[in-house]
């Protein structure tokens, strides 16, 4: 199965998937989208199960996964702890450009509450709030 985890920047999509103790498909340490999506089929067909983290899922992954056995899981984060955890996690890149962050985090919330995905909710952090 190909457990595709979605939620904001900062929601905790790695920290969910390492703790699942399978592999993990993120493109922030393997690069482009593509090498991703790669380094997900060849462990996919490998291993059987693995973690594949993205924000939302692209037309292309989302058309890819058709293919085979996929969960949707989001992680339900507030945006406010999304901006806790960016600041705790330190990512530069994050934090000079903070403003920016937060704006597609609304856009990724905004595509969640119109999808047609049917997502798995978790709460990894006890968050009550719902969209």
């Amino acid at each position: 199965m190909i457990v595709c985890v979605c939620g904001m920047i900062g929601a905790g999509k790695s920290e969910y998937a390492r703790r699942s103790g399978k592999t993990v498909s993120d493109s922030d340490a393997i690069g482009s989208k593509k090498e991703q999506l790669d380094f997900t089929f060849k462990n996919h067909k490998k291993e059987g199960e693995i973690y594949h983290i993205t924000c939302y899922p692209t037309q292309e992954e989302q058309e890819k996964f058709a293919e085979h056995d996929v969960k949707y899981v989001w992680i339900n984060t507030t945006i406010a702890q999304c901006r806790i955890n960016i600041l705790h996690r330190g990512r530069a890149r994050d934090i000079k450009n903070m403003q920016e962050v937060l704006r597609k985090n609304k856009m990724i919330q905004r595509k969640y509450i119109n999808s047609c995905i049917k997502f798995e909710v978790v709460d990894i952090f006890g968050s009550s709030e719902r969209w």
